[in-house]
């Protein structure tokens, strides 16, 4: 069931994810998602690189986690988890999920708590739509980077 407002509005889509399976156990694609050097190969867009880091979590070969912002947008930061696991036959499962922080419940629209990483406002909310399809395209490309890191690495094993 979709989240509403108090007023039944239905709240928007506040997160993207997409995945993908590489070629790759998982401690090497680890080492590409946690390797500042190899992580700038495949996350280094203009978006990225403007950002503001600050790792949440880390369970080695697993789950890595971290929360983002723009300088001076912290009340707009967005949480990235990037979850791997083993295929069958060989590989790893790639899955990576940025959510923008829910809006406070009976909140004021247009206001967020000063400085708070993580705090929304309902202007957040009202223009998650066009975040939800800007954060797609810039994944869609990030993770198209991550499998071609590995698979221009394959090749030049060949």
């Amino acid at each position: 069931m979709a989240e509403t407002t108090e007023d039944d509005t239905p709240v928007p889509a506040t997160e993207v994810s997409r995945s993908v399976e590489i070629d790759a156990d998982v401690a090497e694609v680890w080492r590409a998602v946690t390797d500042p050097a190899e992580r700038a190969a495949w996350l280094g867009d203009p978006d990225a690189l403007a950002r503001h880091v600050r790792v949440d979590e880390a369970a080695p070969d697993r789950r890595l986690v971290w929360t983002w912002w723009h300088p001076g947008g912290e009340g707009d930061a967005s949480t990235v988890s990037v979850v791997l696991s083993p295929v069958d036959g060989g590989g790893t499962r790639v899955v990576v999920t940025e959510r923008l922080p829910a809006a406070p419940r009976g909140g004021t629209p247009g206001t967020a708590s000063a400085g708070a990483v993580g705090t929304a406002s309902a202007g957040v909310a009202r223009r998650a739509p066009s975040w939800v399809h800007c954060a797609g395209d810039r994944w869609d490309s990030r993770i198209l980077g991550l499998e071609l890191l590995f698979v221009a690495a394959r090749a030049r094993v060949a």
